[in-house]
């Protein structure tokens, strides 16, 4: 009986890719593996690998460029496109990630909320404040 294999959707916006690509095409054009590569960044020997699957959380982080970038001998900038992105790669990442959009729209509904609060409670001194000034003093 054969295994199943469970694909997800991608988890990985379009600047996490084209980083990935870059890694990927160095990696290639210079003949070094994942596992290589993973023990040159001090990682687990299955980092890369994860990192260049597009169904997983693991990303390079700005260190790992940054070390990548040294170990081919490339500007850190190889990694980036020359110009930015139209996509909105922020939104890309929310749509992705379910519980992290919760997460962010929970903090921001908070917010709103305390905002809202704070504002009804300027106006109400703001009121209070008017009313007192309103009434003449008594002798």
């Amino acid at each position: 009986m054969e295994a199943k294999k469970t694909v997800g959707k991608i988890t990985k916006t379009e600047i996490e890719l084209f980083i990935i690509s870059k890694v990927r095409e160095l990696r290639l054009a210079n003949k070094v593996g994942q596992k290589k590569l993973s023990q040159e960044l001090k990682l687990s020997i299955s980092y890369v690998g994860r990192a260049e699957k597009l169904y997983t959380s693991t990303k390079y982080t700005f260190n790992h460029l940054n070390e990548i970038a040294k170990y081919f001998n490339v500007p850190y900038s190889y990694f980036f496109p020359a110009t930015s992105l139209e996509t909105d790669c922020i939104e890309d990442y929310l749509n992705k990630h379910p519980k992290v959009k919760a997460r962010y729209e929970k903090m921001m509904r908070n917010a709103e909320e305390k905002g809202r609060l704070k504002r009804e409670e300027r106006e109400r001194k703001k009121q209070e404040k008017a009313g007192k000034q309103a009434k003449p003093k008594k002798k």
